[in-house]
């Protein structure tokens, strides 16, 4: 009896660690990425929220050794923390248009939507008066994105 104790309780142990490491991997690779860099990333469009509350950042990056990977990244700022969450990677090289209105970030791009990761498709946040509010967020391929560097 005692023997099948122990073997359930090292039995948890052990998937209680996993389920941990798990977690704070999840936590620092997808959820608290490292933000972008003026060595690795160029801005190429900022957002600004009518209140100032919000802003969203779109990057072209080139991280890794040797820069091995190459795309565009799209980070939600909240300057009142300063709290930084990203919302879009993708390895695609074409044009990004963001439109930040009422609470809605479309994201028009001139690829195809299977090479974008969105992390989430809602963000919360506090607007400029501290109350919490929500921003959709949507991918779209309406064909009229233009690079912001190429001075379209």
């Amino acid at each position: 009896m005692l023997k099948q104790i122990l073997i359930w309780l090292g039995a948890s142990a052990v998937t209680l660690l996993v389920i941990f490491v798990s977690v704070v991997v999840y936590q620092y690779t997808a959820m608290e990425p490292e933000l972008p860099h003026e060595d690795e990333c160029d801005i190429r469009q900022l957002e600004t929220s009518e209140d100032g509350a919000l802003e969203v950042h779109s990057y072209w990056c080139e991280r890794g050794e040797k820069q091995s990977w190459q795309g565009h990244e799209i980070w939600l700022h909240e300057p009142q923390p300063d709290k930084w969450e990203r919302i879009m990677t993708t390895e695609h090289d074409g044009c990004i248009k963001l439109e930040l209105a009422d609470q809605r970030l479309e994201i028009n791009h001139d690829g195809k939507r299977g090479n974008m990761f969105l992390v989430e498709p809602v963000f919360l946040f506090n607007d400029a008066q501290g109350v919490s509010q929500s921003l959709s967020v949507q991918v779209s391929t309406r064909g009229d994105a233009v690079c912001a560097d190429s001075g379209e």
